[in-house]
């Protein structure tokens, strides 16, 4: 039977954290990937949407669904949710230029959220959009602009694409927190989360309903 041994994952995730990249421009990036799960019961939905960068048109996009073992544990989304998201991804078949995943980055307990899990694991540039803080200290710069403070370095970038609605874009991989400011509105296109992971959420919520429809029918 397996367990899963929340110890050992703190651990890795402290090991890990140490070969994040802090650094990093978007030049040159001509595609991004959004990825998302959803759930139904122990089931997860994984979506990865390939879109064109910067005008944000949907390519292609690919789905894998397991059930999920591992219990939520704040702090360890990655180890639940990673997996699927990476099956995804692989089943594009292609090879995107940047990554955006629901979820932290380096603004983590330990600076290793799933962003950062997840372009690690890939070796790609990736950054983190999350809806609610998890750690850190809200501060303002000499920009105006607000940020998330976590051990001492800025880690996100707070955007807010519609009032009262902010958004943490964080660090994830091989991205720098200037390219995230410079590029932030780019990945915006009306909804309150980026595009990419906006598609991706839309995509698995669609592919729950039928496994609904499927079990009510």
């Amino acid at each position: 039977m397996f367990r899963f041994k929340a110890r050992k994952a703190y651990k890795l995730q402290e090991a890990l954290s140490r070969k994040v990249i802090w650094e990093g421009d978007l030049h040159g990036v001509r595609t991004v990937v959004g990825l998302d799960i959803s759930y139904r019961g122990r089931l997860g939905i994984a979506a990865a949407a390939l879109l064109t960068y910067p005008d944000m048109q949907l390519l292609k996009y690919s789905v894998a669904v397991d059930e999920v073992p591992i219990p939520y544990i704040p702090g360890l989304l990655a180890f639940r949710e990673a997996p699927l998201m990476l099956a995804a991804y692989e089943a594009l078949g292609v090879e995107a230029d940047l990554i955006i995943v629901d979820g932290h980055g380096v603004t983590h307990p330990r600076g290793f959220g799933i962003a950062s899990h997840v372009g690690v694991v890939l070796d790609k540039p990736s950054i983190g959009a999350a809806k609610k803080k998890l750690t850190g200290e809200v501060v303002s710069g000499i920009d105006g602009k607000e940020y998330l403070m976590v051990k001492g370095r800025k880690g996100a970038y707070i955007y807010r694409p519609k009032q009262n609605k902010a958004i943490y874009l964080s660090i994830g991989h091989r991205v720098s927190l200037e390219a995230i400011v410079n590029s932030a509105q780019t990945f915006f296109k009306g909804h309150t989360l980026p595009e990419p992971t906006y598609m991706a959420d839309r995509i698995s919520r669609e592919v729950r309903r039928r496994y609904d429809k499927d079990a009510g029918g």
